[in-house]
């Protein structure tokens, strides 16, 4: 019995090591069953990896030149207070648009774009090396 012990808990420290080493999550999970005539140990071994994502709400404008929109949405594994930034569609090439905000400790976010250009504009959200679908903003003279 103290062989096949100590042979699980090498196995479980080898998974949690290469699980680590791979740069995942590992978690062990030791749960011991006693039974009057035999003993048995289980050890789990699982890995969770937090897919990132982000959304942005699904409305398109058509708001008259100067006028304040807001784009707001959800993310999923991105850490609070990373960097949210708008881009522009300028011919076929997106571009940081001056407007940027930080992700709530609740994974949310709200930023305001305003703009006089007046024209059809398409909009989206960067973060975290992730974007969102783009949003079609049409600006109108006052």
């Amino acid at each position: 019995m103290r062989v096949r012990s100590q042979l699980v808990r090498r196995v479980a420290a080898t998974a949690a090591g290469l699980g680590l080493a791979a740069g995942a999550v590992v978690g062990i999970v030791g749960a011991t069953a006693a039974n009057a005539e035999t003993k048995s140990t289980t050890v789990t071994a699982s890995t969770a990896a937090v897919k990132k994502t982000v959304t942005i709400d699904g409305s398109d404008w058509i708001v008259p030149a100067g006028s304040k929109v807001r784009y707001f949405g959800k993310t999923t594994g991105i850490a609070k207070n990373t960097k949210v930034q708008v881009q522009r569609l300028e011919g076929k090439k997106w571009v940081n648009f001056p407007a940027t905000t930080k992700v709530t400790s609740k994974g949310t976010y709200s930023v305001y774009v305003q703009t006089s250009r007046v024209g059809k504009h398409q909009f989206r959200v960067a973060v975290a090396g992730l974007v969102t679908k783009q949003q079609h903003l049409e600006i109108t003279k006052k």
